[in-house]
């Protein structure tokens, strides 16, 4: 391990900001789609897994994936209060407004349940189940980020919602299963899955 990796960058008030099991499991799941997509051999991977396991703070975190093209994924860019959002390439991106651990654990949201304008999953070998289908989108819709290893997770909406996928990038074995095909009803609310996945499957479906 390099100094510049032991001591977070003292220019960057960001890099002492410590990281949790969501974080490590980000980074991890980086590192697989860097090895299906051919930028790191088994080796490599095993070695920056380790590395990312044992990082407790951001700047210890970063250096496993900097040199990766998909680095800029481990923490999204927001823009600043006030100003449109904006991340690397310019791509819109929204501060999550409410977060899903489900690491090592399963997930039910049913019923009633108050929707936030970005839901962000986040986690290893669990799944979430999300029904939309009973509660109000919020004006503008939802956003559902995921960024999960080896896990799944399902959504259920109602027979007007939109569902859009486009910004959903999959990644490596992962599948995106849409059972639920187009609006069967005007006037519904909108759903955008998007984010970056590993050995994770997404389900989509309408009651």
């Amino acid at each position: 391990m390099t100094g510049s990796e032991r001591n977070p960058d003292p220019l960057d008030p960001a890099a002492a900001i410590r990281v949790g099991t969501a974080d490590r499991e980000r980074a991890v799941a980086l590192l697989h789609d860097a090895v299906g997509a051919g930028y790191l051999d088994l080796q490599e991977f095993e070695e920056r897994s380790t590395r990312a396991y044992a990082a407790r703070t951001r700047g210890e975190l970063r250096p496993v994936l900097d040199d990766l093209p998909t680095a800029d994924r481990l923490f999204p860019v927001t823009a600043h209060p006030g100003g449109p959002p904006a991340a690397a390439g310019g791509a819109l991106v929204t501060t999550p407004s409410e977060t899903i651990d489900i690491d090592w654990t399963n997930v039910r949201r049913r019923g009633v349940w108050s929707i936030p304008a970005v839901l962000a999953v986040v986690g290893s070998m669990g799944s979430a189940d999300l029904d939309f289908s009973h509660s109000p989108f919020p004006t503008g819709g939802c956003v559902v980020d995921v960024s999960a290893s080896w896990s799944t997770v399902k959504v259920t909406v109602d027979g007007a919602t939109v569902i859009r996928t486009t910004d959903w990038q999959g990644g490596s074995m992962s599948t995106l299963k849409d059972k639920a095909g187009p609006p069967t009803a005007p006037g519904g609310g909108t759903l955008d899955i998007r984010g970056r996945t590993s050995w994770t499957t997404i389900v989509l479906r309408r009651n």
